[in-house]
């Protein structure tokens, strides 16, 4: 099961503090996010933005769990994705080449929009197809 609700908010979070790093010119913004991203799609329960969700949101009753059967994998994979993007716009950054920078910020902030209004997660797209293409069953397999 996969709670919507909670794959929502990270959307908003992600929307949000790149927004805000762009609009504020702070590229370090998105340096922290793409950690974040990554170690929520390495370790799942270390996952910051899941965290808040259950442990302050729910809670508080300002949210309610929309759960789903789905495989959590796609919404990992496809966090990891974004978080990649993220860590090269990190490196672009580092390189002194700005606009591309925030040019693979606002990819990411693009897709997180899409999937966020219109439950279209382009990142669940590939992982499925690489799934159905057997390259997924290839590299679990080498495990």
């Amino acid at each position: 099961m996969v709670d919507q609700n909670a794959l929502r908010f990270n959307q908003a979070m992600i929307v949000s503090l790149i927004g805000l790093a762009f609009v504020l010119n702070i590229p370090w913004l998105s340096a922290l996010v793409a950690a974040l991203m990554l170690i929520g799609t390495a370790w799942p329960g270390l996952a910051a933005f899941q965290l808040f969700y259950r442990r302050v949101l729910l809670p508080a009753g300002l949210l309610r769990p929309s759960p789903r059967q789905e495989d959590p994998a796609a919404p990992r994979f496809a966090q990891g994705l974004g978080g990649s993007f993220l860590l090269l716009a990190v490196v672009a950054f580092a390189l002194g080449a700005t606009t591309l920078g925030w040019a693979l910020n606002l990819i990411v902030v693009a897709l997180a929009l899409i999937n966020l209004l219109f439950d279209f997660c382009l990142g669940c797209f590939i992982y499925f197809q690489l799934e159905r293409a057997g390259v997924l069953g290839k590299i679990r397999a080498a495990r």
